[in-house]
C-alpha cells in the first residue's frame, strides 16, 4: 500500500493497486457422450425450482383455477324456413318450400337453358334416338321433330357454331320441341295418355314408342332445371344493378337478400326484417333438437402455437413474426387470438337440418372439477353494428332473432361449366364513357365464341390513296376514331324518377355505336372492290346484333349492339324499340365488374343432381381506353 502526505490539503489519500482481471461469459452446452440420444432428449434439471421460476416468468400461475369442460348438455330451437319469393318487389307471391326441394343457388340462378343452347337440345335429343326401339320410330321422331341449327353468317368468327351446326342439322331431334309436346300428355306419375299427334308411329310401335318416350321424359326432365325462366325471363335477376335479389321467411320473419352475386348463398347475405302479419306466409311449427351429451374438443388449427412453454412447435406459423400496422386491427386480432386466446375455445359438433334458423335455449356444461355451469351468450358492450354468424336485423326483430343463427339450404362444392358469355363493365374516363364490353357470347350452337376475334373482322378502315406530291394533304380529318364492335357504350342519363328537391341521380342506358361506310359503287370509292362489297353484305346479314339506317344514297349507317343475354332480353332477333337496358351507376366502379354465364352443376345433401345456368358478377380489372376520340387529325403516315 502507497501512503501520500499533502501538507496543502493536511488530508491523508490511500490509493491502493489495481489488479488486472479478464471479463468473459460461459455457454453451456451439451456434450453426449453416449451413442443413445434419449438421455440428452430428456433435458434433466438438477434444480426444479428454476422450471417454477420459469413458470413465473410466463405468468403460468396467474391461471383461473378453472377446470376443463367434459360434458356439455344443450337444447335448440329451430323455426323452418319454408317460404321464398323471388326478386325485391314486394308484390311478388310466396312460393312453399318443400324439404328436399330445388336448392336455393338454382332456384334463384336458374335461366332459360334449352331455348338458349342448340347444341344442348341436340345431345339430348340423341339419346332419344338411342333409346328408339326400331329403325321406324327412330325415323318418325327425326321426321317430327328434326333439330334445325343455321349456319353462322360469319363462319370465321363462330367456328363451333359451324362444326356443331353442320354435324346436328336435322340429324338428331330438338329435345326442346318434344319436350313441349310430350309435358301435356304426361300425368303426375311421367305416365303418357298418348303420343304427340305430330309423331307418326305405326299401330304395332304405339306401346314400345309410347313406353321409351316415358323412360326419356323422366330422364330429360331432370336433365336441366330452368325454374320460372322456362317461360320467361328469371324474376329474381336485377338488370338495373347486374345480381341477383331474393326472399325467404319463417312465419313473420323475412330474410332479404338483395345483393346475391357470388354463387353461394350463406347467412351473412341476408338482413332479417319484420313482415306485416297479412303479407306474411303461414308460420311453420317451431322444432326442438335436445342434445342429452357431448363431449367437447379443443379447437385447433394448422400452425397453431404450443400450450405450455416446453412443447416444440412445427414452426410452420411464426405469429411472433406478425408485423400490423396501427389500423391492422384484422390481423390484430388474429394475432391475440392465436397468441393468447386460442387454447381457451371448445368446440360441440351438433347435426341439425338446413333451412332453419336455430338459437340455443339450454346450456349446460360439467368441468373436470365436478362443478356444473349454465354460461350464457357473449354479451356485446354497446350497439354493435355486426356479429359473427348473426343475421342483421332491423330494430322490430333485434331481439326476436338475437344471438339466433341461419343455415339455409344452400349447396357446398359447386362444379362450374365453361364460360358460356363473359362481359366486362368499365370506365373509360379519356372519353367520359362507361362500356360494356363482350368478351364471349354464345354462337349459333350455344357454344362459346370469341367477340374479340370477330371484332377484328368487322373491322373496316377507309384507305386512302395518297400521292408523293408536294401539294397532297399530310392529314386527315376524322370525325370519330373507330371502337372495336364488341364495346357497347353505356351513356349517362338522369334518373325519369328525379325529383327537384333530392340530389340528381345519373343512371348508365345501355346504347348502341354506330358506324358510317361509303356505299361500295364505282361512282362513291372510284374503283371495284370485291372485298369491301362482301364486307358490306356481311353487315347486313348480321340483323340480330347490327342494325342499318338509312342516311342517304351514298353513305351507309349501322348501329352496333351487343349480341349477348347479358345486355340483351333475345339477342337472338332483331334489336326491339322497347328493349332497354339502365345500369345503376355506382354499379359501375372505378374498378369496374366481371359478369359471366356458365354452366353449374352440384348435388344436394339427399344426393340429386342439379344442372343449371348461373350468372356471377365479381371485381373487374380497372379502367379501359377505348381510345375514342371525335374531331382529330390522322397524319397520313400512322393512318390505317
Amino acid at each position: 500500500m502507497q501512503i501520500e502526505f499533502s501538507k496543502a490539503s493536511a488530508s491523508l489519500n490511500l490509493a491502493a493497486a489495481k489488479k488486472p482481471s479478464i471479463t468473459g461469459a460461459t455457454r453451456l452446452e451439451t456434450q453426449p457422450t453416449a451413442v443413445s440420444l434419449k438421455t440428452g432428449l430428456q433435458a434433466p434439471l438438477a434444480d426444479p425450482l428454476w422450471l417454477l421460476a420459469r413458470q413465473w416468468q410466463f405468468n403460468e400461475f396467474q391461471g383461473e383455477d378453472a377446470g376443463t369442460p367434459l360434458v356439455v348438455k344443450f337444447a335448440v330451437n329451430g323455426r323452418p324456413v319454408d317460404s321464398f319469393r323471388a326478386g325485391h318487389d314486394a308484390q311478388q307471391p310466396w312460393e312453399t318450400l318443400q324439404p328436399g326441394g330445388v336448392p336455393l343457388e338454382a332456384r334463384v340462378e336458374a335461366e332459360a337453358a334449352w331455348k338458349t343452347h342448340p347444341r344442348l337440345r341436340g345431345e339430348a335429343g340423341l339419346q332419344a334416338l338411342r333409346m328408339a326401339p326400331n329403325a321406324a320410330v327412330r325415323s318418325a321422331l327425326l321426321d317430327a321433330y328434326a333439330l334445325r341449327i343455321d349456319p353462322p353468317t360469319d363462319p370465321d368468327a363462330d367456328h363451333a357454331g359451324l362444326v356443331w351446326s353442320t354435324l346436328f342439322d336435322r340429324r338428331t331431334v330438338d329435345a326442346a320441341k318434344l319436350l313441349a309436346d310430350l309435358a301435356p300428355l304426361a300425368d303426375a306419375n311421367g305416365r303418357l295418355a298418348s303420343l304427340p299427334a305430330a309423331l307418326n308411329v305405326a299401330v304395332g310401335d304405339v306401346d314400345a314408342a309410347r313406353s321409351m318416350l316415358e323412360a326419356w321424359l323422366a330422364w330429360a326432365g331432370q336433365l336441366v332445371y330452368e325454374g320460372k325462366a322456362a317461360s320467361g325471363p328469371n324474376p329474381s335477376w336485377r338488370p338495373e344493378r347486374m345480381e341477383y335479389a331474393f326472399s325467404v321467411a319463417s312465419g313473420t320473419v323475412g330474410l332479404t337478400s338483395d345483393e346475391y352475386t357470388d354463387g353461394h348463398v350463406d347467412w351473412e347475405d341476408f338482413r332479417a326484417t319484420a313482415l306485416p302479419a297479412q303479407a306474411a306466409p303461414p308460420a311453420p311449427p317451431a322444432q326442438s333438437f335436445a342434445v342429452a351429451r357431448r363431449h367437447p374438443a379443443p379447437v385447433r388449427y394448422p400452425g397453431m402455437p404450443a400450450e405450455r412453454y416446453w412443447e416444440f412447435e412445427d414452426a410452420d406459423v411464426n405469429f411472433a413474426g406478425a408485423e400490423a400496422g396501427v389500423t391492422d386491427l384484422l390481423r390484430l386480432t388474429v394475432t391475440e387470438f392465436a397468441l393468447t386466446f386460442g387454447n381457451d375455445w371448445f368446440i360441440v359438433p351438433v347435426r341439425l337440418p338446413v333451412g332453419a334458423l336455430y338459437d340455443v335455449s339450454a346450456f349446460e356444461v360439467t368441468d373436470t372439477f365436478g362443478i356444473t355451469a349454465h354460461p350464457g351468450p357473449i354479451q356485446v358492450a354497446g350497439p354493435a353494428p355486426w356479429t359473427m354468424f348473426e343475421v342483421s336485423a332491423d330494430v322490430n326483430l333485434q331481439g326476436t332473432l338475437r344471438h339466433a343463427v341461419l343455415i339455409p339450404d344452400s349447396l357446398d362444392g359447386v362444379q362450374e361449366g365453361a364460360v358460356l358469355e363473359h362481359t366486362l363493365l368499365a370506365r373509360d374516363e379519356m372519353a367520359n364513357l362507361a362500356w360494356a364490353i363482350e368478351k364471349k357470347v354464345q354462337g349459333v350452337s350455344g357454344e362459346p365464341l370469341d367477340r374479340e376475334l370477330e371484332a377484328k373482322g368487322l373491322a373496316f378502315h377507309q384507305q386512302i390513296q395518297f400521292d408523293s406530291g408536294p401539294q397532297s394533304p399530310q392529314l386527315v380529318y376524322r370525325l370519330a376514331t373507330p371502337v372495336p364492335a364488341n364495346w357497347t357504350p353505356l351513356l349517362p342519363v338522369r334518373d325519369p324518377r328525379f325529383n327537384p328537391d333530392t340530389a340528381l341521380v345519373i343512371q348508365l342506358a345501355r346504347a348502341g355505336m354506330k358506324r358510317f361506310y361509303p356505299e361500295a359503287s364505282v361512282e362513291v370509292i372510284g374503283v371495284s372492290d370485291p372485298d369491301y362489297e362482301t364486307f358490306l353484305v356481311l353487315l347486313d346479314a348480321q340483323d340480330n346484333f347490327i342494325e342499318r339506317v338509312a342516311i342517304g344514297a351514298e353513305l351507309r349507317a349501322y348501329v352496333f349492339y351487343p349480341r349477348g343475354w347479358l345486355l340483351r332480353r333475345d339477342p337472338t332477333q332483331p334489336m326491339a324499340a322497347d328493349d332497354t337496358l339502365v345500369i345503376e351507376e355506382e354499379e359501375v366502379p372505378r374498378i369496374g365488374a366481371s359478369l359471366k354465364r356458365k354452366f353449374q352443376y352440384a348435388r344436394s345433401s339427399d344426393g340429386r343432381s342439379w344442372l343449371w345456368i348461373g350468372r356471377s358478377k365479381v371485381a373487374g380489372r380497372g379502367e379501359a381506353a377505348s381510345e375514342l376520340r371525335f374531331d382529330v387529325a390522322v397524319n397520313k403516315t400512322t393512318l390505317r
